[in-house]
């Protein structure tokens, strides 16, 4: 065996060096195969470097005149020397990219080896450039200086491939492994430096260091989120986003990522894909990466690593997604776990705010609809919804009635009077209210809404225009879009639906999640509570104040003196013409007619228009009718029993000379008379606006339905006609019955000036198509009903001059009252209550052209029998505005007074056709 190796080794002293080895040498063979030997087992760089450049010294520095220097290339295109204290520019080896060669170069002055001052100018250096691989790129340059001829070149050739073969042998394994633990001491800091940090911090330092690892633009994390369907990203790059971005689960371009779990490399887009990326990331995107990171434990999409614009326009690679998956595969654990953390932590906080609207609901308990816009706020919160609305069961009329609607106009402004400063005043001196109006009503069946309402299921909406029960006309009055709704029924403790709440558009997320379903739902359970606690509790406070009403009119009213019926039915005449020859003609003034009068003239309006007979009305229960509606008026200067009696004459005056039991039937023209006679009763002389700002019972009472005093007029009517013998419907069918009090609750709520201004237009719009009273529909012949009991309500402006003006003093005397009340109480009154800042005149014009004149105007134009009764009004407007141009030209102050329009100054001012 040794002689073999001799052999050998003589053999291959002769082929490197030419000529037998000699002592003097100073690498033998010997030593040369024994370094390539170790070249060969060598498993590191640095024993690569250390060998080679031992063998270097001895080759061409035998006398030790300088070191070698080795240069290390880096990831950064720079060179580091064997220090690795040092770093320099890749430039700074100014060699030729070549292969399978040294070189031996003079240094010159502009040469960075010079400028390093590692070598100075004029000195003779050997390079040794190392390309593993067959790269171009030098990994190692060994630099030598020699001060004379190289003795072995030979030897240095083979030395120089021997070292490059070593090299690039080892460099995949070596550069693998070195790349490892350099990214696991990496990996490892950072999941040290995400121990402390919420969700949202970890996610922005793990985007950052995958930003810088990729080297790309922008980094961020797509959280799967199977509650909520939902993928989420908190950050993008190392910015937290003010409000959270998201993007479906499943569908769409990240869901169908997800769903495929491959990793996707993209540099051209579509349309939509552009549209998508640039939204997430707030750039425009050249290139971009998401890898779908799957659970080692649930198989499932966990997450999405997206990464955008690789650095110099390059394409990300599958080397890019490799480091993805390592990252996330130490760093998956952590994140998840703050995640977790988090969701808890909301969760604590949703039932604490859960108690919190408790509290807030169960404090409003008192105001039904106060109550309701706090259920509509905490819903909003609660579900970051845009809009919400509330909507009560009404079971009695089968309706939806939302009386907090937000958002959404539920009124046309151009219906609303308060439009017009004096209008204001008018109609609030009418005992007008417009509360009403602030409500919207939908029949219980009808659109989402009706179906969650009647099925007691919620309904979560995506695309609100999609669904076959979504009405679009609302988005279309209001400008408003609505793109997803969620609504949920309302339940109280024995689980009847009360209510049903309607969101619109989530704010944070494309549609609503079941996440906020079940919020939702549980939210419900409190407002359920609420609400049917707040209406048992609104039930017994009305009980209150009905019993307090009910010793109000024992106490005043509501007495018939004995022997009063037996007086009014010995006293019925055989005709309505033995009170007056034109008693039933328009041209009457009935307020002529003398206050004994007045009760039997009214039995006998029943009798003269076959109503006694029709329904076989008792006449005895008819006088006791009369006489208890009579006591149910109080007696303030205008809405008192005289009043009642004038409105109820022209509702006689309208039946019998327009023939209106053959345009709308008998029932109705009934209900109008009777409505007409009751259609005030218990009135106290103020406003419904003085009502609810006095708190009075009555608001208590009537505030919630809108029309205070008109819902209580007709509740004081029902109340009368179910005492003892004063029932005149008794005798009529179940059916009969039931309608003629819907009629009279109808008629009499249209005395509200706000109802006669939203059907206005309407009735406007048939009298210009010339629509036939007798033939048109039951809705519009409703409509005109109610015009003809808005026209009996104010007839008293289209009678003599005398009785206009007699009746306006008594109007404003009431009004006056009504403002020094006002004043006493803090309040500053609207004009048309004040007596010390109203011009009656100019008043009564206002209210007789914008308010008055409309009504008798369509009213002629649907029956032309009534143009006499419009052309008496227009006189009147005449008579004032002379009235008013005297007032001003005589320079009258300004007073509450109308005693200067006595008959002299009438002649004085009224030419021969207005007298």
């Amino acid at each position: 065996m040794a002689v073999t190796l001799h052999v050998l080794v003589e053999s291959l002293s002769r082929y490197l060096f030419g000529k037998e080895t000699n002592a003097t040498t100073q690498v033998t063979p010997i030593d040369f195969f024994r370094a390539c030997t170790k070249l060969c087992i060598c498993d590191s760089v640095e024993e690569v470097i250390d060998l080679a450049s031992d063998l270097l010294k001895t080759l061409l520095l035998p006398k030790g005149l300088k070191p070698i220097t080795v240069f290390h290339h880096t990831r950064l295109n720079r060179y580091i020397d064997a220090s690795d204290t040092v770093s320099y520019p890749s430039t700074l080896i100014n060699i030729p990219a070549q292969n399978g060669s040294w070189v031996k170069v003079v240094l010159r002055t502009s040469d960075n080896l010079v400028r390093s001052k590692f070598y100075e100018a004029g000195q003779e250096v050997v390079l040794l450039p190392i390309y593993p691989e067959k790269r171009t790129r030098h990994e190692l340059v060994f630099v030598a200086e020699v001060n004379e001829d190289i003795e072995s070149p030979e030897l240095l050739d083979l030395l120089y491939q021997q070292v490059t073969l070593c090299y690039s042998r080892l460099y995949k394994h070596i550069r693998i492994r070195e790349d490892k633990e350099g990214l696991l001491t990496t990996l490892f800091k950072l999941c040290a430096d995400l121990g402390e940090l919420g969700a949202a911090e970890m996610q922005g330092k793990v985007s950052s260091y995958l930003t810088h690892e990729l080297n790309c633009e922008a980094c961020c994390l797509l959280i799967s989120e199977e509650e909520v369907q939902n993928f989420t990203c908190q950050v993008v790059g190392n910015q937290i986003l003010e409000s959270e971005y998201f993007t479906p689960l499943r569908g769409g371009f990240f869901g169908n990522i997800a769903r495929s779990r491959q990793p996707r490399i993209m540099t051209q887009f579509t349309t939509s894909e552009v549209t998508v990326l640039r939204e997430l990331f707030k750039i425009d995107v050249k290139s971009f990466l998401c890898v779908p990171i799957v659970s080692q434990s649930t198989k499932q999409v966990v997450c999405l690593l997206c990464a955008a614009n690789k650095t110099d326009d390059n394409r990300f690679s599958v080397s890019d997604v490799s480091d993805v998956q390592s990252c996330l595969r130490y760093t998956w654990t952590l994140l998840s776990s703050a995640i977790a953390l988090q969701k808890e932590t909301k969760a604590k906080n949703e039932c604490q705010s859960m108690l919190q609207i408790a509290r807030n609901l169960f404090t409003h308990l008192d105001d039904v609809t106060i109550l309701l816009g706090e259920i509509i706020q905490e819903a909003r919160t609660l579900t970051n919804a845009e809009r919400c609305s509330v909507f009560l069961v009404n079971k009695e009329r089968n309706e939806l009635v939302a009386k907090v609607f937000d958002g959404i106009v539920t009124v046309d402004e151009s219906l609303d009077p308060r439009q017009y400063d004096f209008e204001v005043m008018l109609v609030s001196s009418r005992c007008e209210s417009f509360s009403g109006m602030n409500e919207v009503r939908i029949p219980l069946e009808r659109g989402i809404a009706g179906h969650v309402a009647t099925t007691g299921q919620t309904l979560n909406i995506t695309d609100a225009y999609a669904h076959p029960l979504f009405y679009r006309g609302i988005d279309e009055a209001t400008g408003f879009k609505t793109r997803n709704i969620l609504c949920f029924p309302i339940k109280d403790d024995r689980g009847n639906v009360v209510g049903v709440s309607q969101l619109c558009n989530k704010i944070k997320g494309h549609c609503f999640t079941q996440y906020d379903v079940e919020l939702a739902e549980r939210f419900a359970v409190f407002s359920g509570i609420s609400i049917s606690h707040s209406l048992l509790y609104k039930q017994v406070i009305e009980v209150q104040c009905r019993n307090q009403l009910a010793n109000e009119l024992m106490t005043y009213h509501m007495k018939i003196r004995q022997g009063e019926v037996e007086e009014c039915l010995n006293a019925l005449p055989t005709s309505a013409t033995h009170f007056d020859v034109n008693f039933d003609k328009f041209i009457y003034s009935p307020r002529m007619l003398p206050d004994e009068d007045k009760c039997v003239a009214s039995i006998q309006m029943f009798i003269d228009l076959g109503f006694v007979s029709r329904f076989h009305i008792n006449t005895r229960t008819l006088t006791k009718f009369v006489l208890m509606v009579k006591e149910g008026y109080r007696n303030p200067p205008y809405h008192n029993w005289d009043h009642a009696f004038s409105v109820a004459h022209h509702a006689y005056s309208l039946v019998k000379n327009l023939d209106l039991q053959n345009v709308f039937g008998e029932l109705e023209a009934l209900a109008l008379l009777t409505g007409s006679l009751c259609h005030d009763i218990d009135h106290r002389g103020t406003n419904n606006a003085f009502q609810i700002s006095s708190k009075s019972t009555l608001a208590a009472l009537y505030s919630s339905q809108g029309s205070v005093l008109e819902q209580h007029h007709f509740a004081q009517a029902l109340g009368i006609l179910n005492s003892g013998s004063c029932n005149i419907f008794e005798n009529m069918s179940k059916t009969d019955y039931v309608k003629v009090l819907d009629l009279m609750k109808d008629i009499i709520l249209a005395t509200d000036l706000g109802h006669h201004l939203q059907i206005l237009p309407g009735l406007n719009k048939m009298a210009q198509e010339k629509v036939n009273p007798k033939d048109c529909s039951s809705e519009q012949k409703m409509m005109i009903l109610d015009l003809c009991m808005t026209a009996c309500d104010l007839s008293d402006q289209t009678k003599d001059w005398k009785n206009t003006k007699n009746t306006a003093h008594l109007i404003y005397a009431e009004f006056f009252h009504q403002g020094d009340m006002e004043k006493s109480m803090g309040t500053l009154p609207a004009i048309i209550n004040d007596r010390e800042r109203a011009c009656v005149p100019e008043l009564q014009i206002n209210f007789m052209e914008h308010i008055a004149g409309p009504v008798y105007k369509v009213l002629a134009e649907f029956f032309p029998m009534y143009s006499e009764v419009y052309e008496r009004y227009n006189l009147n407007v005449e008579r004032w505005k002379l009235v008013l141009r005297k007032f001003k030209g005589l320079r009258i102050p300004s007073t509450d007074s109308l005693d200067f329009l006595t008959e002299e100054f009438d002649r004085d001012l009224f030419p021969p056709e207005l007298s």
